[in-house]
């Protein structure tokens, strides 16, 4: 279940959005002004190739960065500091390009990634388990293509955690960076700046070695606020007429291809749920509160409610089972977090209930399991904070279910307990009290002879 998800949200949704507002199909829009990217693509070299002109590894043009320019990005190095109350450790990296030429950058860089990420089958069976918990109606091949439009046109800037290269797009042929460059060069100096103080880099390539992202959207909520932050006192310090001409200025980033909605719920997390927190951290202590955040590793959980990250709320270890099954084997395992519940439920049920849903979220773990026809068998195992919130998720799991037309409602059968759902997917979902259990098969038959075969006793144990 959580290959794919992972993907989303670590490699590719690392991009924050910077398609037009009426080109997303959502209801809330993030508050981001100037987007973002931190990818993981690999270290960059640049080759000389021609006497003046630079290339990245890629073979894509580098722009020369005039005497002009460096001045403006070492003014603006210095504004970041002065405002964070950080120093660089040292001087912040950067490739500048055309707006083109960072287009076909972060598609080349996202391929790269891809090819090293996925083995044989797996993008396949990624892509059958988004179809199955009914995010996307897609064959792999187009949602491989979805995806590389969604990166080559969604972000204004970014900052590579790896390899700790800023990029942004600018104008050809011009000496010095207009307004709208410098304000995202602003937002992205503070991301180059928070990977030099914590260690983003071994941070990151930790959690990809490990294959674990469970600490991922909490801190990058916090990076984003902080980044917001400074870049909104850069740009308060413009008269009207400069902030009409940073306007003017702005390219244009809309995609040429209509996202899905789901695409952009990770940001909703990162810069409108993110940006609260960060507001609040920063009432309370000032800049030195969020710097100090920065160190921490926030949950999901934590960011939607910022109650539960003062009181600094865990998730909940939930011991889920591996089950014996006939022609099924395990094929992965994880942790599930509050993100996950918002991404699975909010397109059918809404950004409100799904948050609510979440923020109640004590603990949850998953196990995915396939045959030598690549079917798939997914289990999840859900606590809550308590009774009434585990309650909560349970109601919101089936409205999800009750709401999509794909599923047939079975009437209750006494040979096992909970709902069925049946259809092309086929969904079980059981609320005992103490745990919620979910599964999810595109085989009928098999999930029947499962449930018609796993008594409550054998399922409260192993499942």
């Amino acid at each position: 279940m959580r290959k794919y998800l992972n993907y989303l949200l670590v490699i590719t949704l690392i991009s924050s959005c910077a398609s037009e507002p009426e080109s997303r199909n959502q209801v809330i829009e993030t508050t981001s002004i100037i987007t973002s990217t931190t990818s993981s693509s690999t270290s960059t070299t640049v080759q000389k190739v021609k006497e003046d002109i630079s290339y990245d590894e890629f073979g894509i043009e580098l722009l020369d960065v005039s005497p002009e320019m460096k001045e403006q990005f070492d003014e603006l190095v210095k504004y970041v500091e002065k405002k964070t109350g950080l120093s660089f450790v040292e001087y912040p990296k950067f490739n500048l390009y055309t707006l083109d030429g960072y287009r076909d950058y972060n598609a080349a860089s996202y391929l790269d990634d891809f090819d090293k990420d996925y083995e044989e089958g797996e993008w396949e069976r990624a892509v059958l388990s988004e179809n199955m918990w009914g995010l996307i109606e897609s064959t792999p091949e187009k949602m491989k293509e979805l995806i590389v439009e969604f990166q080559r046109c969604a972000s204004a800037g970014s900052y590579n955690l790896l390899d700790q290269i800023l990029r942004v797009p600018v104008e050809k042929n011009q000496k010095k960076l207009n307004l709208w460059e410098q304000s995202v060069i602003v937002h992205e100096l503070v991301h180059s700046l928070q990977g030099q103080i914590v260690g983003l880099s071994d941070w990151y390539s930790t959690m990809k070695e490990n294959d674990d992202f469970m600490d991922y959207p909490g801190r990058r909520s916090i990076m984003e606020a902080q980044a917001d932050l400074v870049q909104g006192y850069w740009m308060a310090e413009l008269d009207f007429d400069q902030r009409q001409d940073m306007t003017s200025q702005r390219p244009n980033f809309r995609c040429s291809v209509s996202l899905p909605a789901y695409f952009y719920i990770p940001f909703d997390l990162y810069y409108d749920f993110g940006g609260r927190l960060g507001k609040q951290i920063h009432t309370m202590e000032r800049m030195e509160g969020l710097n100090k955040a920065l160190f921490e590793l926030p949950t999901a959980e934590q960011v939607y409610s910022p109650e539960k990250y003062f009181s600094k709320e865990p998730y909940i270890d939930v011991d889920i089972q591996t089950l014996e099954l006939n022609e099924f084997s395990v094929i992965d395992e994880g942790q599930l977090d509050s993100l996950d519940l918002v991404y699975l439920l909010q397109t059918k049920i809404g950004q409100n209930d799904a948050v609510n849903a979440a923020i109640g979220l004590g603990g949850g773990s998953w196990v995915d399991y396939i045959n030598d026809k690549n079917d798939l068998f997914m289990t999840v195992k859900i606590q809550g904070d308590d009774i009434n919130e585990l309650n909560e998720i349970s109601n919101a799991f089936q409205n999800w279910a009750d709401f999509q037309s794909r599923f047939t409602k079975r009437s209750n059968n006494s040979s096992w307990n909970g709902i069925l759902y049946e259809g092309d997917t086929n969904f079980w979902i059981y609320n005992d009290g103490n745990y919620l259990r979910l599964a999810l098969s595109n085989d009928q038959e098999f999930i029947i002879d499962f449930l018609s075969e796993c008594t409550s006793d054998q399922c409260n144990t192993n499942f």
